[in-house]
């Protein structure tokens, strides 16, 4: 028993026997139901888990098989009532490598003076408008931004620098990430609502081929950018796929998103226990979702 709630149970007891009474059966009732929800959500495991082995049996494809393997991991993994609160953290956080300042650098031999300028400013206007609090107001400025200096990038930054790890390729594929990630966001109902996707097929090819750019840029995933390696999983129906890569790259991922994308996959999945675990885990953490 904790301090502060012994503390409470003496103010309770000066204010009368009666109320200490009732303060205690209330804490009692709590812990039951409490135990009751984790007894329930481990019977709703069980029966999750032997679904899931009859599906990876008869799955009709390696894709398929692949997705309810994802799930059954995930659910072995699970223990009701014990949810993590929040991303583990280890030693390959501090191997993150963060975006380089074209500004910051040294202009690289074979690149023209006013192409470098021209660099370091659309750098610079792409950072001053993408950032977390304003990126879905201005995503049709982040996106031409976006696209303008990865063009820029891809075509005057000599091939040598334009792979990692040059602090000149690392600048080009968070370029990347950033264009992938504002296209991704159009996606976002609130933002469909104001800017409709005329054009579905074009759009699909668009983001795809951002994504695509990345991911032989990098040769492989990297955490810096598996926010958007997710997204990509998820939007394309492969959302136990989408969680297990979350899950393995937690370290990486600030504690509100992992905890929020957390919860939003555990619904998509229709895991009623575990989203409501992840979604009171959420909201104690003093997590709200924007309106």
């Amino acid at each position: 028993m904790t301090v502060n709630l012994l503390q409470t149970i003496r103010r309770s007891w000066s204010i009368g026997p009666w109320f200490s009474i009732l303060f205690l059966s209330t804490l009692a009732i709590g812990s039951a139901m409490a135990e009751s929800d984790a007894i329930d959500a481990e019977r709703w495991r069980l029966r999750q888990l032997k679904q899931v082995t009859s599906q990876i049996q008869n799955a009709a494809s390696d894709d398929e098989r692949l997705e309810y393997v994802a799930q059954q991991s995930w659910l072995r993994r699970w223990e009701p009532g014990r949810m993590p609160s929040a991303p583990t953290r280890s030693q390959t956080e501090s191997e993150l490598v963060e975006e380089p300042l074209l500004e910051d650098l040294e202009k690289p031999a074979g690149v023209a003076s006013h192409v470098w300028q021209q660099m370091t400013s659309l750098q610079a206007e792409l950072h001053a408008v993408d950032t977390d609090d304003e990126r879905k107001e201005d995503l049709r400025q982040i996106i031409k931004s976006a696209r303008r200096l990865e063009e820029l990038l891809s075509e005057r930054l000599p091939p040598q620098l334009q792979e990692l790890p040059a602090p000149t390729a690392w600048a080009l594929a968070y370029t990347r990430y950033r264009l992938g990630r504002a296209l991704a966001y159009r996606e976002l109902p609130s933002v469909r609502e104001r800017w409709p996707i005329s054009d579905p097929v074009g759009y699909q090819e668009k983001l795809l081929a951002v994504y695509q750019k990345l991911i032989d840029q990098a040769n492989q995933g990297r955490p810096e950018f598996i926010l958007l390696e997710d997204r990509i999983l998820r939007r394309a129906g492969k959302k136990a796929r989408a969680l297990e890569l979350l899950e393995a790259n937690q370290q990486s991922i600030e504690a509100k998103w992992y905890l929020k994308k957390r919860r939003d996959l555990l619904e998509e999945l229709g895991w009623g226990p575990p989203h409501k675990e992840a979604a009171q885990i959420y909201y104690d953490a003093g997590y709200r979702d924007e309106p």
